[in-house]
């Protein structure tokens, strides 16, 4: 498959702060993938510098084989990109700010635009610097959708949406993607949203690529063990990849990244023990791995 985003070791500091540290990252044609971390993590600063808002101190940052800080206009042609705050024109109205956005592409979906400003209630006529916050983004997606981007890149796109709304966001993020086998990159920190749409995900935890695949693999692999001691309770237990443990008494809870990779029978004769493996949702392991 083609690769449409890539970065090796990318670097990225403001002043003595070092907010993306040697990031490897990549995604494929067609892939939907949601970029998951806690506030300060470098989501933001990731995206900015694969647009080239931002320059890496090291390392390389490509978008369809061109250096992010040296896009050509064909491959700005082919990117659909929404900040995190909606970065409009207060005085137009969306009908102008449409006009005029057009302007800047090969092709223009009119049929699209209208259908999403009927879907999503935005007066085209209405100022916006009157809007709702909430309008202003909707807006913002519809900008970047309607040239049909081969790439779109969404900075917390729905954080200023209602659960409605979000919804009816991600089913187009969905429906764009099987029409037109659309390569999507969001970050959030919404991980129901993520488990609707995004058939990949890259945690990214103190400006590293802590993990990255798709959220089965992720959830087959990290899980919870109850582990109830028989006799002594172990001063350690015979387990790589642990990320977090809590003790009373004789019981251990004890979440495990490598799952897939132990033998539960031979776990319970070991430590003479009863063991019981606990499932987790994306929001319990994204939580886990940030403690």
């Amino acid at each position: 498959m083609n690769t449409v985003v890539k970065t090796q070791g990318l670097v990225k500091s403001f002043g003595n702060k070092q907010v993306l540290q040697e990031l490897d990252f990549a995604v494929n044609e067609g892939s939907v993938i949601g970029i998951l971390g806690n506030n300060g993590a470098g989501k933001t600063t990731l995206l900015k510098t694969l647009m080239g808002q931002y320059n890496a101190n090291l390392g390389t940052s490509l978008i369809f084989n061109e250096d992010s800080n040296n896009l050509s206009i064909e491959c700005k042609d082919k990117i659909g990109y929404v900040s995190q705050e909606a970065d409009l024109l207060p005085w137009m109205t969306a009908h102008q700010i449409i006009s005029y956005t057009k302007s800047f592409y090969t092709q223009w979906d009119d049929e699209l635009t209208n259908r999403l400003l009927n879907d999503w209630k935005i007066n085209s006529k209405e100022v916006i610097e009157d809007m709702s916050v909430g309008q202003k983004q909707k807006l913002s997606i519809i900008l970047a959708l309607a040239h049909k981007p081969e790439l779109l890149i969404l900075d917390e796109p729905v954080a200023s949406l209602d659960p409605l709304a979000r919804r009816e966001f991600i089913k187009e993020l969905i429906d764009i993607n099987l029409d037109f086998n659309n390569t999507i990159i969001f970050s959030t920190h919404i991980t129901s949203d993520l488990e609707r749409v995004a058939a990949e995900i890259m945690i990214l935890k103190e400006g590293k690529n802590y993990f990255q695949g798709d959220i089965d693999t992720l959830k087959e692999n990290i899980a919870r063990i109850h582990i109830q001691c028989n006799d002594q309770v172990p001063e350690t237990l015979p387990l790589a990849k642990v990320l977090k443990e809590q003790r009373s008494g004789k019981q251990i809870k004890v979440t495990v990244e490598n799952l897939t990779e132990l033998n539960i029978s031979e776990l319970e004769q070991s430590l003479n023990a009863s063991l019981r493996i606990e499932q987790m949702s994306l929001e319990d392991i994204f939580v886990e791995c940030h403690q």
